[in-house]
């Protein structure tokens, strides 16, 4: 959800690095990095299969977007996948959030039942 407006100045420069990244939040490149993992994973038959959640991989604007749309990535990777390999490739997903992410929002470790 945007909560700004935006102009083709500010997108620019935004692209370029300047302006929109805090000192917490993820530089722009990184975020861009982000993205592309996630629509790496995926891939080409995954984005075809389920455009809508491709289209909000793509057009997420902040790193809170991308978190919030692990679970729709997970249910069509499971899709794909299987739900054993979609886990192990989330788990993996999960670690590149790491010090993206506001105070309190990341993961916690898998805890089992006992």
């Amino acid at each position: 959800m945007r909560t700004r407006k935006l102009s083709l100045k500010s997108t620019f420069f935004n692209l370029l690095g300047y302006g929109s990244a805090t000192k917490d939040g993820p530089t722009p490149l990184q975020l861009e990095q982000l993205r592309l993992a996630m629509l790496a994973l995926l891939g080409d038959a995954g984005a075809a299969a389920h455009p809508r959640v491709a289209r909000k991989l793509r057009f997420a604007d902040d790193v809170l977007t991308l978190w919030y749309a692990r679970s729709e990535l997970m249910a069509a990777l499971a899709d794909q996948l299987g739900e054993a390999r979609a886990r192990q490739e989330m788990e993996r997903l999960g670690d590149r959030f790491a010090g993206l992410l506001p105070a309190g929002m990341a993961t916690a470790p898998n805890r089992t039942a006992g």
